[in-house]
């Protein structure tokens, strides 16, 4: 085995053991726009902080061990494997307000004086945002081996997923007080397609792709930074 693999194994074993922090820590960005757009952030600082702990023996061994030049092609494989970790999450809930017509405790689909129902649905949701770093590639990473420095094109942060609604936490109330009976979604109107929605724009009102990207870069320069390279992040 080359120096070079020697290096690929090495970052191999690091970024299996970043994963492994990942799964067992939780850090998000909480969200709570039924008040007001205010955000409040919590970074993922378990994680770096794992990144950190983990990266030092390997930037270590790198520096002492290999006295060939770092080619930009190994640490895109690199880059592609903390693809996972350049993510931020939202806890969101979102008010809506929605009509229907009901008589006789049936709802009907045409309107008749004294069977109007307001409703106000209170939705819980969880967003996941990330950059996906697997768009790197050698047109927007480059390396000066010589000065120690790497320049990458960061990509925008786009969301992971469609937001997870939370149904069994879904709180609806009418002009009669509280439902206890299950929300139908489908009948009516298509409240799944209108929650998502505004909950997407929620999420980014609050700041979570821009949240995304800050992890992104965060995890870069503590990636490259334990290699001994400083890290120039150009963002689209």
């Amino acid at each position: 085995m080359d120096k070079q693999e020697k290096v690929i194994s090495k970052l191999d074993e690091l970024l299996t053991e970043l994963r492994a922090g990942r799964a067992e820590s939780s850090a998000s960005l909480a969200v709570h726009p039924v008040r007001s757009p205010k955000l409040s952030i919590i970074s993922r600082i378990i994680i770096i902080l794992l990144f950190i702990s983990a990266a030092v023996s390997a930037g270590v061994w790198y520096v002492k061990g290999s006295t060939g030049k770092a080619e930009s092609t190994v640490f895109i494989e690199q880059v592609h494997g903390l693809a996972t970790l350049a993510t931020a999450e939202a806890h969101v809930k979102v008010i809506l307000e929605q009509e229907d017509n009901e008589l006789f405790g049936e709802k009907i689909n045409f309107n008749i004086p004294g069977t109007k129902r307001e409703l106000l649905l209170i939705v819980p949701a969880t967003v996941i945002a990330g950059v996906d770093l697997q768009d790197i590639d050698q047109a927007n990473m480059k390396v000066d081996e010589e000065n120690k420095v790497v320049e990458i094109v960061l990509p925008k942060a786009e969301f992971v997923q469609q937001p997870s609604i939370k149904m069994d936490e879904v709180r609806t109330f009418s002009d009669e007080g509280l439902l206890r009976g299950k929300l139908n979604w489908d009948q009516g109107f298509d409240l799944a397609a209108l929650a998502q929605e505004k909950i997407m724009q929620e999420a980014i009102d609050a700041g979570i792709l821009q949240k995304a990207e800050e992890n992104a870069e965060t995890v870069l320069k503590e990636f490259f930074g334990h290699l001994g390279y400083k890290v120039i992040i150009n963002r689209l």
